[in-house]
């Protein structure tokens, strides 16, 4: 039991490597990374407000505010209850572009992303609170099949080549990084004065943030399309 003011909540089934602090912040390097996120909810607001993106995209700078404070509430408390709440939130953001992809694939009409958003971002909220894990194998799946639906549109929607590039470049390396983290891999040492500033979690965070600036850039491109300017 990690010791400090959130000492009398269970702690967090799956850890991470920054050693516990005895404070308000239990992990005051993956907390305040947390803001990374934050800041690419308002670059994000922005990008929506210049552009006339009429479909999934405008709830986007909403949705990452969200996931950042969750994300910010677990690292700041290392609870399992808020690793758990981090974990459902997430699916708002796959879940909604999965959702749009298949429109924008032609898999689904447009009246149905709604139904389709709901089962996504539904199914994978629950899914952590009756098993951390799934929660883990839910929002990977949904971010894996979300990516291969992009790279088949890139083929044919050359605008969101670059930005789908640069996703793929911050997030499957920082991706294996989170898992190698969570695994005790990669870390740097509690007796490092590094230890609260580089580890896994919050070089995730941080190329987390830079890519969902791009996402959005990528949702933003794909709905300037009769579909969704209709």
């Amino acid at each position: 039991m990690r010791p400090g003011p959130w000492s009398a909540l269970e702690r967090a089934t799956y850890d991470t490597c920054e050693p516990d602090v005895a404070a308000l912040l239990v992990h005051p390097g993956e907390t305040l990374s947390g803001l990374a996120v934050l800041a690419a909810a308002v670059v994000s607001w922005h990008e929506v407000q210049r552009s006339p993106a009429a479909g999934p995209a405008r709830f986007l700078p909403a949705i990452l505010a969200l996931l950042a404070a969750a994300a910010m509430l677990f690292h700041a408390t290392f609870a399992a209850a808020f690793q758990r709440l981090d974990l459902a939130a997430i699916p708002l953001l796959t879940g909604l572009l999965l959702a749009a992809a298949l429109v924008h694939a032609g898999y689904a009409p447009r009246d149905r992303w709604p139904a389709l958003f709901a089962v996504f971002a539904g199914g994978g909220a629950v899914l952590p609170f009756i098993a951390t894990a799934a929660g883990y194998v839910v929002v990977t799946a949904q971010a894996a099949a979300l990516l291969w639906l992009w790279w088949k549109l890139a083929r044919l929607r050359p605008a969101i080549r670059a930005d789908l590039r640069r996703t793929a470049v911050l997030l499957l390396p920082a991706a294996a990084l989170l898992a190698l983290g969570h695994a005790g891999i990669a870390c740097t040492g509690p007796g490092s004065a590094w230890a609260h500033v580089v580890q896994p979690h919050i070089a995730w965070h941080l190329a987390a943030a830079g890519a969902c600036v791009f996402i959005v850039r990528i949702e933003i491109a794909l709905e300037r399309d009769a579909v969704w300017l209709a």
